[in-house]
């Protein structure tokens, strides 16, 4: 019978490319890790991989064109840009909206927040196995969308916020649909 040793193996530092991911996949992030067999030694994130341009696309648009593509910085909350770029453009103009125009956004912004993070905690749950909590949470985020379907003709990308107040008001009896919603 041969007696068997362990062996030290000489091997070099291996430096692996991990990433960058598309955005679709979760995430935006490269890392560079340094592998010594199959040890990792050390790992360098890198983030800022979602350059997307959107100042290059405003340059010849108004102000309120522009609503257009601060849908699309965060399409799962798609009205908390359309505001919070509403926000600092009158901030500039020194413009002031109405009471009603701010609780109508407020309103918006924590509906398309409460979608968001449906749509993210279902994305965790299926990142852990759990398929059925996901579609749970999807459900409800279908009933949100229909909300936005009624008050703003669109259910993602809606342009709802305007420089200086909304592009519509809120339909008669929305306020009711709303908590019909809010109370599943």
């Amino acid at each position: 019978m041969t007696r068997v040793t362990e062996q030290q193996l000489e091997t070099d530092r291996m430096v692996l490319n991990f990433g960058p991911h598309h955005p679709a996949t979760h995430g935006t992030l490269r890392i560079i890790m340094e592998l010594e067999g199959e040890t990792v030694m050390k790992a360098t994130p890198e983030i800022g991989y979602l350059h997307s341009g959107f100042e290059k696309l405003g340059e010849d648009l108004d102000f309120n064109q522009y609503i257009t593509i601060t849908d699309r910085m965060n399409y799962l909350s798609p009205l908390c840009n359309n505001v919070a770029y509403a926000l600092a453009a009158e901030k500039l103009m020194d413009l002031e909206v109405s009471k009603r125009t701010e609780y109508i956004r407020i309103l918006m912004c924590e509906l398309s927040r409460i979608a968001d993070h449906l749509l993210n905690v279902g994305m965790l749950a299926v990142d852990l196995g759990a398929m059925t909590a996901f579609l749970y949470g999807f459900r409800v985020r279908e009933d949100i969308y229909d909300l936005f379907e009624i008050a703003t003709g669109t259910r993602l990308t809606t342009s709802y916020t305007l420089v200086g107040g909304l592009m519509r008001d809120i339909p008669e009896g929305y306020e009711k649909a709303v908590l019909k919603v809010l109370m599943k």
